[in-house]
């Protein structure tokens, strides 16, 4: 019996040395709460232990597939709708010829007329005062000197795309399972969508442009007609032989502009139209003045 509990004594000892060593666990502590819910382990969880990793897709990697499928889709949108919207316009060709013709509006000086807007019944408040006008003209473009008279096409077909491929993005940005499948299909669909309206307001800006010149270029010819606004003055200057010894040019003629178009705030300057009916002609009658600037 001496022996035994002398043989047992030092396992005793090494034990109660080994559990002081031991920190004390706070039963209030979270890691004391969830080792005492716990159950103990088995061979299954050990085999088997549970991972930090989820098959969901991080907000990273859905930010990524969102844009680039947006992107995708946007431009593949506003591709598919502007080559429909091209076709539209080609096949009103003869209409469109027909409707807006700018080579006639061209001076024997070789510019192109200024583009004039008109607004009318106009009024302007402040605190202290108010401000109408019946018709207001602003110059909005100024002539210009043009080799070829523009067409229909030079403002209809500007923004629309003209290539009808679409590059795919690199693999490591395109999806890898069915949850970014998912999130790349949503994100093409939606960019699609916005590429059709974005084709749809581009050619609906072209043509406000197109009606706001053409418009603009008539009326610069009626207010002249008028004497409302005077004429664009060029001048002409011809040389013989032109150049030094690397370049020689014969006949060199040059024109510029000396004096643009500008408006004739003076009434009494003005010439009174003519308006013909069908059935009788009116009097005449002269333009509203505009109101003059204060």
């Amino acid at each position: 019996m001496k022996r035994f509990m002398f043989a047992v004594l030092p396992l005793m000892v090494s034990f109660a040395t080994h559990a002081a060593e031991e920190p004390v666990l706070d039963p209030s502590s979270s890691d004391t709460k969830s080792m005492v819910e716990t159950s103990p382990p088995d061979l299954d969880a050990l085999l088997n232990p549970q991972s930090q990793a989820t098959t969901k897709v991080t907000d990273i990697r859905s930010q990524l597939l969102s844009g680039v499928g947006h992107t995708v889709g946007f431009r593949g949108g506003m591709a598919a709708r502007g080559h429909e919207l091209v076709d539209g316009l080609n096949s009103r060709e003869p209409a469109l010829d027909a409707m807006y013709k700018f080579a006639p509006m061209i001076a024997k000086n070789g510019t192109l007329p200024p583009v004039i807007v008109e607004a009318r019944d106009l009024s302007a408040f402040t605190p202290d005062q108010i401000r109408t006008a019946n018709r207001v003209y602003k110059i909005e473009r100024e002539e210009r000197f043009v080799s070829v008279p523009p067409t229909w096409r030079d403002y209809l077909y500007v923004g629309l795309p003209v290539r009808q491929s679409v590059e795919l993005p690199a693999f490591e940005a395109r999806p890898q399972d069915d949850a970014e499948d998912q999130i790349w299909k949503k994100a093409v669909r939606e960019g699609w969508a916005d590429g059709y309206k974005q084709a749809d307001a581009i050619l609906e800006a072209n043509f406000h442009r197109l009606t706001r010149d053409y418009t603009g270029m008539h009326l610069y010819s009626t207010l002249l007609q008028a004497d409302m606004i005077t004429t664009t003055r060029v001048a002409e200057s011809q040389q013989t032989v032109t150049g030094d010894s690397k370049q020689m040019m014969l006949g060199d003629k040059l024109r510029r502009v000396t004096d643009k178009a500008k408006f004739v705030t003076d009434p009494g300057k003005w010439r009174p139209s003519v308006k013909k009916d069908a059935a009788k002609p009116n009097p005449v009658v002269a333009p509203t003045a505009p109101v003059p600037a204060q």
